[in-house]
């Protein structure tokens, strides 16, 4: 089912630019706005934001509907905008991640400077390098890993026969790979959503790409 940008994130980018709190009942889908005399329950996670921002230009927005993409201002990027920018598949690179409540919103920039803007983090953006069919093997072998974790079995197989994927791999290929490979081991260990590794953004905790 393809969501409804628009409505989803809305409230909750324009919360987060003024500093008033927002929460999301459901990732990306729900949101309910809230208003409060106290401190708005928001941060910047340094080293999520680090990580992410470590990547480079590798992100791509996933829709061209309108709420896809918000400038720093809370308007939307128009439709015709949006399309524009997946037709000419501009990247973008995260400059910093905010988490308000349990929503998780991303900061962007193009790559030439022309477009900047927040978007919700669970289903505004996508790795690039999903699409690399070279990694396609690595890509499901992890996945499996991921899901293993959250449904509390064993990873350690599943691990070994990702890194012998990864190891297998040459080039910028391998590099992309055995760096997914350590971001991943790190998702074992705590299993907290910022371990996610880079490569997977777009395909855990929703699949983008198959809606």
């Amino acid at each position: 089912m393809k969501m409804n940008l628009q409505n989803a994130t809305k409230v909750a980018l324009t919360s987060l630019l003024l500093c008033t709190p927002a929460l999301i009942t459901s990732p990306a889908i729900s949101v309910s706005a809230t208003t409060s005399s106290h401190k708005p329950n928001w941060h910047t996670d340094k080293s999520w934001s680090k990580k992410l921002a470590n990547a480079g230009y590798v992100f791509k927005l996933p829709y061209a509907q309108k709420g896809a993409l918000y400038k720093n201002n809370g308007t939307s990027y128009s439709k015709k905008t949006l399309q524009k920018i997946i037709n000419q598949n501009i990247l973008f690179k995260v400059k910093n991640v905010k988490v308000i409540h349990n929503g998780v919103f991303v900061s962007l920039v193009s790559k030439d400077g022309k477009y900047k803007g927040y978007t919700v983090y669970v289903n505004g953006i996508y790795n690039k390098n999903l699409l690399n069919e070279n990694l396609q093997p690595l890509i499901k072998a992890e996945l499996n890993v991921m899901h293993a974790k959250d449904n509390g079995k064993s990873t350690k197989k599943l691990l070994s026969q990702a890194e012998a994927l990864a190891t297998g791999l040459t080039g910028q290929n391998r590099k992309i790979a055995l760096t997914s490979i350590k971001q991943l081991k790190q998702f074992i260990e705590h299993g907290t959503m910022d371990e996610t590794p880079v490569l997977l953004i777009g395909k855990y905790p929703g699949d983008l790409l198959n809606e």
